[in-house]
């Protein structure tokens, strides 16, 4: 997307992170058939559960391996209505205006490096829903209290030119495997509601990754005005 310096068409699968869990508030904001597009959907953790639930649900992604690995799952499983799976920009999104009822970015714009790009997938997100529909979102918060991430921030800033975001590194090669921003509260809220939406819930929350470092979340639903 854009001039980011870490596509993650090219991460691995099993290398993409997928700690959060959907909070149960988006069952307040749905009802079973509604269409749900799932943006940056990596494996299907969050596509394929809503799609056994009985929603309507398409993941998009940009990682070929990680849909292919996300079809195959929901394949094996005895789901009435499978959910469906495009490989696409979500700065650019193969859909027409108003089709789906609810949008979905769990942890997906962390890892969107450009301000520029965030702004287009939020536009993008909201010209997608229908009117009244809601944006699910949960991503990472920064987290200064924390040293680990404190002296990340501070040391990655040359690098990742952004306050807040830090790089991870491939554990094999040494190599920057991804850049991940990190948001404050005021810079995730003004993206949203900047972006043609009405802030509906918000939450703070804790989040493990991966590593097992516990970081600062946000859990926000938006509603398209």
């Amino acid at each position: 997307m854009g001039n980011q310096p870490n596509s993650w068409s090219g991460i691995s699968a099993k290398d993409i992170p997928t700690t959060i869990e959907l909070d149960p508030v988006i069952y307040k904001y749905t009802t079973s058939g509604c269409r749900v597009l799932d943006i940056g959907c990596g494996t299907g953790k969050v596509t394929i559960p809503l799609a056994s639930r009985g929603f309507s649900v398409t993941g998009v992604d940009i990682n070929a391996e990680a849909l292919k690995m996300a079809k195959s799952t929901s394949e094996l499983q005895e789901i009435p209505q499978s959910p469906l799976f495009a490989q696409t920009d979500a700065t650019n999104l193969p859909f027409s205006d108003a089709t789906f009822d609810m949008v979905i970015m769990q942890a997906f714009l962390t890892t969107i490096t450009s301000k520029e790009d965030r702004s287009k997938v939020m536009q993008e997100a909201c010209r997608v829903l229908k009117p009244g529909g809601n944006l699910y979102l949960a991503d990472f918060g920064q987290t200064w209290h924390s040293r680990i991430y404190r002296e990340r921030y501070i040391n990655d800033l040359p690098v990742t030119k952004e306050e807040g975001s830090i790089i991870a590194y491939d554990k094999e090669t040494g190599e920057i495997a991804y850049i991940a921003h990190h948001f404050t509260e005021k810079e995730l809220v003004f993206l949203v509601v900047e972006s043609g939406f009405e802030v509906e819930f918000f939450k703070r929350d804790e989040f493990v990754t991966r590593t097992g470092n516990r970081v600062n979340g946000f859990v926000i639903v938006g509603r398209k005005i």
